[in-house]
């Protein structure tokens, strides 16, 4: 039986089809997914753009995405305009739908609501997107609706209106406004709303990219921002796009591998939404290093397949790399489905075309060609762990176990089946299988200390404590490195044993990394150096998770706190929600559980605390959350150009939260230089007390003649190139 979500998407899609059916003003021209999960409607509606000239005009067809992610119907649907628009309560990015959307709600009632909103039937100038609409809406409402019909179909057996009557304008829609504008605005002294087939010069919008092109609209920009430049130049949208493609692999691998040193569950800007975690799933502190070289290996294992003995499959291969390059995903698909259909056995290019397929949010199509590449060469064993791999990220457990047992058969000696297999069987809570192998994995390899500690994570969470611990001292005598010790503390502190012993590996973990930082060369910055924050971060948490568990609660906030300002991680999250919880505030408490659970919608055990707390069922929309997060990660500063400008810097952040340096890394020469004005702001980052510590945060500092000034760090699970 179908779960409700896709009954619900089944449901949608027939009241659409029946409600628009021969309905001119509003069409389906695109769908995704299979029930359809992406929607792309053109609106033949009177609607507003600014044209490059600054002229605010009239067009006609206005094209609109509408993405339905994981979390809907409980979730709004992400919409954003695939054509221009000037509108107080639409931007590049998005719709502001969010004060309206309820999950009681009808996507056909959403879909005619945004017709309303586009036809200035609707708008709302008192929480805008964009300000200046805002304005020219509240001094000219006696021109409005711009498009008076009926949006919504008739009712059975009423007639049918007509798409466009030429003669059906707005009485004064011809009329110049005078509208005052400050002096550094880059508009024009006199806002015109003229005709589209009037005389005025208008050259026509480029027509919307391919709906397979498409990705989440929250990856449209490597921070999920709201304020990027209007008007972002063609090659700054490849090099989104290749960021969206590059982190696919890693973010799928990131958050479906459940073992240790792959285990932190990282918010990277993606085209598809994570799923949630298996009930019961121990989420222990981060090895961002060890993650990131598994990583890279396997993407160097799948390049070091076997090519085809094909020279027209090959260059096709080749083709579609260059596609990808070029940012066009249409173009690399077309080019590996040719690879593929010239040479079938190609494991390789079905393993790049699942990957290109999952960059676009094609989860479908993505799994397919991934099970292709084990079915083309069978004897291969890098397109089993990546088909594993992609299952447990789809959360289908047991086809991930299946694969990975398929591969043990194959491979019994691959040293990747424990720890992932393992893994898998510990999220299910079957700690004897799980003991079996990772006992067999510590005896095959006794110099390994990671070997170690995975066996006594599997004796820990087994209550055999005193087992345990032998091999958490053991992997300690071989490793008695900052990570090892942030490992073995955190679990310890889940384990609730041996907490003081814990409390001195954490701290011990924590100066080490802390000492570290101290040596970054702000002249000559590493990517070493962009992970180091993420890296202190964790063990920030580790450290107030294991005063959490002592009782000393005041200390506990005043790690988790930085730890979760800075890292944005649900699991953080949920760690200082379970302190507020302890201190009695229950308020903050639901508010933080909210925060994670929109950072990390997998996090089981957080939803039931929140309903737990909330003493029934949790409302549907509490806060808007992710606004909430993308506003602590952001700086105001004073306006720097009046034009529409970004680019990236990196800012040296030190222990009272000051920026102690910035640098310019990339972007729009006109910002080239405003770090002094980065470096007279404050970022409200605080540290844990004490902390010696100096952070390498990348940053974006966007300008935009109508929202000013601001700098938005990077998520710390996102690390952009070195210089």
């Amino acid at each position: 039986m179908p779960s409700p979500r896709i009954r619900r998407l089944m449901l949608d899609e027939e009241t659409l089809q029946g409600l628009l059916q021969n309905w001119p003003l509003i069409q389906i021209t695109g769908k995704a997914g299979m029930p359809p999960e992406i929607y792309r409607f053109t609106y033949n509606l009177r609607g507003l753009y600014v044209s490059g000239s600054g002229q605010i005009l009239e067009r006609d067809s206005h094209v609109l995405e509408v993405n339905l992610t994981l979390g809907y119907p409980r979730r709004a649907p992400q919409c954003r305009m695939l054509t221009p628009l000037f509108h107080p309560n639409f931007d590049d990015s998005m719709v502001c739908i969010g004060d309206f959307w309820a999950a009681s709600e009808g996507l056909d009632q959403l879909i005619i609501r945004i017709g309303r909103m586009i036809s200035y039937q609707e708008y709302n100038t008192k929480s805008p997107l964009n300000g200046l609409a805002a304005k020219w809406a509240a001094q000219n409402s006696h021109l409005l609706p711009i498009d008076p019909r009926p949006v919504a179909p008739p009712l059975d057996g009423a007639p049918k209106a007509p798409a466009s009557q030429q003669g059906e304008k707005p009485v004064r829609a011809q009329m110049v406004l005078d509208v005052f504008t400050p002096a550094e605005d880059q508009w024009s002294e006199k806002i015109v709303i003229t005709p589209e087939h009037s005389g005025v010069s208008n050259p026509s919008p480029a027509p919307p990219p391919p709906l397979s092109t498409v990705s989440n609209p929250i990856v449209s920009s490597p921070a999920g921002l709201k304020t990027r430049s209007a008007a972002a130049p063609q090659e700054d949208r490849f090099r989104r796009w290749r960021l969206v493609l590059f982190f696919s692999l890693p973010a799928i691998l990131a958050v479906c591998l459940v073992w240790y040193g792959f285990h932190r569950q990282a918010q990277v800007p993606l085209g598809v939404t994570p799923r949630k975690l298996p009930a019961g799933a121990a989420k222990p502190a981060v090895v961002d290093t060890r993650r990131a070289a598994g990583l890279d290996r396997l993407r160097e294992s799948v390049m070091q397949l076997p090519g085809s003995s094909d020279p027209e499959a090959l260059r096709a291969e080749d083709n579609a790399r260059k596609s990808i390059q070029a940012g066009d995903s249409v173009s690399a698909i077309t080019a590996l489905k040719q690879a593929v259909s010239l040479d079938s056995n190609f494991s390789r290019a079905w393993i790049e075309l699942g990957w290109t397929y999952s960059a676009t949010g094609d989860k479908t199509s993505a799994l397919n060609a991934l099970q292709k590449a084990v079915d083309a060469d069978p004897a291969q064993i890098v397109p089993y762990k990546t088909l594993a791999f992609y299952y447990t990220f789809l959360g289908k457990r047991d086809d991930a176990v299946a694969t990975w047992q398929r591969l043990k058969n194959l491979a019994p000696d691959d040293p990747d089946i424990a720890s992932n297999l393992g893994g898998l069987y510990m999220a299910e809570k079957r700690y004897p299988e799980a003991a079996s192998l990772l006992e067999a994995a510590a005896l095959a390899s006794p110099s390994d200390a990671f070997a170690q500690l995975r066996l006594g994570m599997v004796r820990l969470r087994s209550h055999n404590t005193d087992q345990g611990m032998k091999a958490m001292h053991k992997a300690l005598e071989m490793n008695p490195g900052a990570e090892m010790l942030n490992n073995v503390a955190y679990e310890m502190a889940e384990a609730g044993t041996n907490l003081a012993e814990a409390l001195v590996y954490s701290q011990r973990s924590i100066r080490e990394a802390e000492e570290r930082s101290q040596k970054i060369d702000f002249q000559n910055i590493q990517k070493a150096n962009l992970q180091l924050p993420g890296t202190i971060t964790a063990y920030w948490d580790t450290l107030g998770w294991i005063y959490f568990k002592m009782g000393d609660l005041a200390r506990a906030e005043s790690y988790l706190t930085p730890a979760w300002q800075l890292r944005q991680e649900g699991l953080v999250g949920d760690h200082l929600g379970q302190v507020y919880e302890k201190q009695k505030k229950l308020p903050a408490a639901l508010h933080m559980f909210n925060l994670a659970l929109e950072a990390n919608p997998r996090l089981e055990e957080t939803s039931a605390r929140m309903r737990n707390l909330a003493n029934g069922p949790v409302p549907e929309m509490q806060l808007n959350a992710r606004e909430e997060l993308d506003f602590m990660r952001t700086i105001q500063l004073p306006i720097i150009t009046a034009t529409n400008a970004s680019a990236d810097f990196d800012v040296l952040l030190v222990a009272n939260g000051k920026i102690e340096k910035a640098s310019f890394s990339s972007g729009s020469e006109t910002l080239k230089g405003a770090g002094k004005t980065l470096e007279n702001a404050q970022s409200g980052e605080a540290f844990p007390p004490a902390s010696t510590a100096r952070l390498i945060r990348r940053g974006i500092l966007s300008c935009s003649s109508y929202t000013g000034c601001n700098f938005v760090f990077y998520p710390l699970t996102v690390v952009p190139g070195t210089n």
